[in-house]
C-alpha cells in the first residue's frame, strides 16, 4: 500500500566496591563539566546528540560569541518523529550504508527493525536523491565545490507499525523512511532549501510534510521563549502534523529546532522540545527542598526524576541496536548506556546542583537494574 502524497507547505542493594547486585557502575566513565558543549573532534557519520536543554543553546551561542551584540536566536522547527534512527550514507564512489544512531553499519544479518532490509535494495533510488540533494546544493552555493572526501548523508527516521508504540505515526499502514536533514561538505544544510526532496513511491519522505515552524529565542527573556517553545510542543503532542498528513490522528513527540543558517550547520545549535508523553527527564521539576538532602539521598533524588521511562525504553532499544543480548549478560551494557547517557544530557545541572558523580551513578545504576530485571521477567 503506498501512502498518499501531499504537497509539503524497584530497589537493588549496593554492594562493595560499586557493585550494584553485579553492576559495576565503577567502570563507567563520566566527562568532566563544561560552560558549552564541545566541538566534535572525531571524525565520524553518525547522526549527533541534540540538546534538550535551552540553556545549553545559550550557552553554546555565548561561547562561540562571546562579544556579540544580539541576544535573539532565529529558530526553525520540524516534527520530531518518535522512531528509530537510520542514516543513508553515500560515497563519492557511489556505495551506499545505511547506519543507525549508534552503529556505523546496518545490514541485512545485523539489522535495526529491518531498515537494512527495506532500504538496501534502494540503491537506485537513495543515489538519485543523492544527485537532486548536490545538484541543489551547487544551485544554492555558486563557485562552492562539492568534496568528494566527505560522504553526502541523507539522515532520517525509521518509523511505522512495530518501531515504537503510543504514537499516531505507529498507525501509518507500513514503515517508511523519513528524510530529516542532508548533511553536504560534512556540514548540515539548511532543512526548507531541500524540503522538496523525496521519493515517496518507494516509501522515503521528507520531514516537510509536517510544516515547518518559526520561532525567535530571545537571550534576555529565556522564561518566555521557553513558554512559547512549550506551547507549540505541546499541540504537536496533541496532534502529529504529519502523521495528519496521512489522514491520522493522535499523539506526536516534539519538535526539533534548528538556528538560523548558517548557524544551524553545527549541530551545537539545534534543539529538541518533547511533550510530557515523551520526557526523557524531570530535572528541571526539582524543587530546592528536595535537594537540601545528604549528597547520597540528593543523588538518588536526582537520579529518580533525570531516569525516565521514555530514557530507560531507550536503553532497551540501544541494546537491540547494538546487538546486545537481552538477558543477563546485557545488564551492564544497558546501565552504561544509561549512566552516559544522563551525563550528556543533564552535565550541567548535575554540576549546578552539586551532585556527587560516585552517587548518582551507583543510584542510576539501581534503577536501571531494578527496571531491566522487570522488563526481562516480562518477556
Amino acid at each position: 500500500m503506498v501512502l498518499p502524497t501531499i504537497k509539503f507547505v524497584t530497589p537493588g542493594q549496593p554492594l562493595a566496591n560499586g557493585l550494584i547486585d553485579g553492576v559495576d557502575v565503577s567502570r563507567i566513565q563520566l566527562t568532566e563539566d563544561r560552560e558549552a558543549s564541545p566541538e566534535t573532534s572525531e571524525a565520524t557519520t553518525l547522526f549527533p546528540k541534540i540538546t534538550g536543554k535551552v540553556d545549553e543553546l545559550v550557552d553554546n551561542y555565548n561561547h562561540r560569541f562571546p562579544d556579540s551584540p544580539s541576544t535573539v536566536i532565529k529558530l526553525t522547527g520540524t516534527v520530531k518523529l518518535h522512531g528509530t534512527h537510520a542514516d543513508i550514507v553515500i560515497d563519492s564512489d557511489n556505495t551506499v550504508r545505511l547506519q543507525s544512531r549508534n552503529r556505523l553499519s546496518l545490514d541485512i544479518e545485523h539489522d535495526n527493525y529491518n531498515v537494512a532490509a527495506i532500504l538496501l535494495p534502494l540503491k537506485n533510488e537513495a543515489l538519485e536523491l543523492r544527485d537532486r540533494c548536490k545538484e541543489r546544493f551547487l544551485k544554492l552555493n555558486p563557485g562552492i565545490e562539492i568534496e568528494e572526501k566527505h560522504p553526502v548523508i541523507l539522515a532520517g527516521e525509521w518509523i511505522g507499525p512495530g518501531v515504537q508504540k503510543k504514537v499516531a505515526i505507529a498507525s501509518l499502514p507500513k514503515r517508511c523512511f523519513v528524510l530529516l536533514s542532508v548533511s553536504i561538505n560534512n556540514k548540515w544544510q539548511r532543512d526548507e532549501d531541500y524540503a522538496d526532496i523525496h521519493n515517496e513511491s518507494v516509501g522515503i519522505y521528507s520531514i516537510s510534510r509536517g510544516g515547518f515552524y518559526h520561532e525567535v529565542l530571545d537571550i534576555k527573556d529565556l522564561d518566555t521563549c521557553k513558554e512559547k517553545l512549550l506551547a507549540h510542543t505541546l499541540d504537536v503532542e496533541t496532534e502529529c502534523p504529519f502523521a495528519k498528513s496521512f489522514g491520522f490522528s493522535g499523539l506526536g513527540e516534539g519538535i526539533v529546532w534548528k538556528a538560523e543558517y548558517p548557524l544551524s550547520q553545527d549541530s551545537r545549535f539545534w534543539l529538541k522540545t518533547k511533550g510530557p508523553e515523551h520526557r526523557h527527564t524531570h530535572t528541571d521539576k526539582l524543587k530546592k527542598a528536595e535537594m537540601n538532602k545528604s549528597g547520597a539521598e540528593r543523588a538518588k533524588i536526582f537520579a529518580e526524576a533525570a531516569v525516565t521511562e521514555m530514557r530507560l525504553e531507550q536503553a532497551w532499544d540501544y541494546l537491540g541496536e547494538m546487538g546486545f543480548k537481552r538477558d543477563k549478560s546485557g545488564t551492564q551494557a544497558f546501565n552504561n548506556w544509561l549512566v552516559k547517557d544522563v551525563d550528556v544530557e543533564e552535565r550541567k545541572v548535575i554540576a549546578e546542583m552539586c551532585i556527587d558523580k560516585a552517587a548518582v551513578k551507583k543510584a542510576i545504576g539501581i534503577i536501571g537494574r531494578n527496571w531491566y530485571f522487570k522488563r526481562l521477567g516480562e518477556l
